[in-house]
This record gives C-alpha cells, structure tokens and sequence, in this order.
C-alpha cells in the first residue's frame, strides 16, 4: 500500500468519525428538545402535543442522518462540492419542512395546525442552527490546519 492509498483510507476515517459525531450530537440535542413539548403537555393545559412533537422529530431526525451521511460522501470526494452542498441543504430542509406541514395540515385539519406549526419550527431552527455551527466549526478547523501547513 503506498502513502496516498493510506492519507485515503485516513481520511474516510476521519470523514466516518465526524460523520457519527454529527448524528450523535443530533440525537442528544433533540433528545433535550423533545424535552420541551413532553413537559409542556404534561405540567400545563396546552394540550397533547404528542403526536405534533413525533411527527418534529421524525423529521427532525430524518434530516439530521441523511444530512451527515450525504455531507460524508460529498466530503470523501473533495472539497469542491462542499458550498453546492450546504446551498442544497439549506433548500431541500425548508421544502421538505413545508412539504410535511401541508401533509399535516391535510391529514390533521386547520384547527390543529397551530400545535403543529409551533412545535415544528422549535425542531426546524435546532436542527438549522445545529448544521450551521457544526460545519462551520468543521470548515474552520481544516481552513486553519491548512493555512499552518502552508
């Protein structure tokens, strides 16, 4: 095996390695944001948001994986793809979001869309905040190990 076939196989570890990094810190941030809605239902009279918060965090967690997975392969691939990739996310996470609040609201009626709406956006701007500061810490990390290698 010659050097640039082990920098390779490095590399993809490494890929792999931030990749379930991404996915596990997901998973924690939304096991606190599911937190929210569960304690609401229970301590006030807001209602049951039970079915509200599965259907955020079904979402939620869909986006979150495929995210880290696609970013994964992008990523093995070069850095080139990398501006394209977080532009197309950024897109395809608002029009699935408002692909499922129209199946929500079609399956749930107009009176119960109010819960729905408001539990989404809660998942909906933590999973945004959370991709945008993990890759920019990401990006970052290698921008400044780069420049001192230079």
């Amino acid at each position: 095996m010659n050097s640039d076939e082990t920098y390779n196989d490095m590399l993809k570890e490494e890929i792999k390695g931030i990749s379930r990094r991404y996915i596990l810190q997901s998973l924690c941030l939304l096991a606190v944001v599911t937190l929210i809605p569960t304690l609401l239902s229970l301590l006030t009279n807001v209602g049951n948001l039970t079915v509200p918060t599965i259907v955020a965090l079904s979402f939620a967690v869909v986006v979150e994986a495929v995210d880290a997975l696609v970013w994964g392969k992008v990523r093995q691939a070069g850095d080139e793809g990398l501006p394209t990739f977080y532009t197309a996310v950024s897109g395809f996470r608002m029009l699935l979001a408002l692909a499922t609040l129209v199946v929500c609201y079609f399956v749930v009626g107009r009176d119960a869309m109010m819960e729905y709406c408001l539990v989404f956006m809660g998942y909906y701007f933590t999973i945004m905040i959370h991709h945008s500061v993990f890759f920019a810490r990401i990006s970052n990390s290698h921008t400044s190990c780069d420049n001192e290698n230079k």
